[in-house]
C-alpha cells in the first residue's frame, strides 16, 4: 500500500515537471499567417490620346434667298419635280481625328478633347421658274469641307468600358456658290459658321494603350449669312440654318503620361 502511494506520487511529479517544458513547445511553434490576396487589376483612362475617326453624318439645311431685297424661298428637286421648300436633307462620309487628355478619378473619367474631319456634305438649289430675279436652272450651291469641334467629356468606367457625354462648340467651312444659267460667272462666299454639339458615346480599352469606341453628336450652327455680291447690279444674300448629326468609329492610342493603363487595387 505505501508502494502503491509513493508510485502515484513520483508519477504526479513528474508530470508536473513536464508540463512548463511542454508549454514551452507549444509556444514556440511559428505562427502561421493568413495568405495576401493578389492586387486586382483596374483599367485606368488617365491620359492624353491620339487617334482616327471615321462615319457619317446627316444634315438638315433650311433657309432664304434675297435678291434685290425680295425673299425667295429656296427651291429643290423632289423626286424629279422642282418645287418650292424650305427644308433639305444631304448625307455624306466623313474622315478625320482627334487629340485629347482625360484624368481618371475614381470610375469618373474627366476630359477635353479637340477633333477635325473632313467631309463633303452639300446640296444644290435649282430655281424651278422665273422667281424676281432668278431664271429657271438658276443654281445656288451649299458644301461643306470640313467640321471641327472643342468639346469637355465627362465619362463613367466599369474597368476597361466607358460611357460618357460631351459638349462644347463646333465650326464648319460652309462654301456658297451662285450659278446664274447660261453666263460663265460664279459668284462665292466661303465662311466658317459657329455652332454648340453635344453628344454621347462608348470606349473599350482593348490593350493597356488602345481604345476602340462609337459617338454620336448633334450639332446645331444657328442661323448663317451668305452674300454673293452685286451681281449683273443687284445684291444677292442667302440666310441658311444648319443642323447636324454624325456617328463614328473611334481608335484612339494613349500615351500614359498620367500613369493610364492597368492599375493595382487591393
Amino acid at each position: 500500500m505505501k508502494r502503491a502511494i509513493t508510485l502515484s506520487i513520483g508519477a504526479m511529479a513528474l508530470a508536473a515537471t513536464a508540463l512548463p517544458s511542454a508549454a514551452a513547445d507549444l509556444g514556440a511553434r511559428p505562427i502561421t499567417k493568413a495568405p495576401i490576396a493578389a492586387p486586382i487589376a483596374v483599367y485606368n483612362w488617365s491620359g492624353c490620346y491620339i487617334g482616327l475617326n471615321g462615319g457619317g453624318e446627316w444634315s438638315h439645311l433650311s433657309g432664304t434667298v434675297t435678291a434685290g431685297g425680295v425673299l425667295t424661298p429656296l427651291p429643290f428637286p423632289v423626286g424629279g419635280v422642282v418645287v418650292n421648300n424650305r427644308d433639305n436633307n444631304s448625307t455624306s462620309g466623313m474622315f478625320g481625328g482627334q487629340i485629347g487628355c482625360q484624368v481618371q478619378t475614381g470610375s469618373w473619367v474627366w476630359g477635353i478633347e479637340g477633333d477635325l474631319d473632313a467631309t463633303n456634305a452639300h446640296r444644290t438649289f435649282v430655281a424651278p421658274g422665273t422667281l424676281g430675279f432668278f431664271f429657271p436652272g438658276d443654281v445656288i450651291d451649299f458644301r461643306r469641307r470640313w467640321d471641327a469641334s472643342v468639346r469637355g467629356r465627362v465619362g463613367y468606367a466599369w474597368d476597361r468600358f466607358m460611357i460618357y457625354a460631351t459638349g462644347g462648340v463646333a465650326f464648319a467651312d460652309v462654301r456658297a456658290r451662285f450659278l446664274p444659267i447660261g453666263t460663265p460667272f460664279v459668284f462665292e462666299n466661303d465662311r466658317t459658321a459657329t455652332g454648340g454639339t453635344i453628344g454621347v458615346g462608348g470606349e473599350y480599352g482593348i490593350t493597356d494603350s488602345l481604345s476602340l469606341g462609337v459617338e454620336y453628336r448633334y450639332t446645331q450652327f444657328g442661323h448663317d449669312n451668305a452674300t454673293f455680291g452685286n451681281p449683273f447690279g443687284v445684291p444677292v444674300a442667302a440666310n441658311v440654318k444648319l443642323n447636324d448629326n454624325q456617328v463614328t468609329a473611334r481608335l484612339n492610342w494613349r500615351f500614359n503620361w498620367f500613369g493610364g493603363g492597368v492599375a493595382s487595387r487591393y
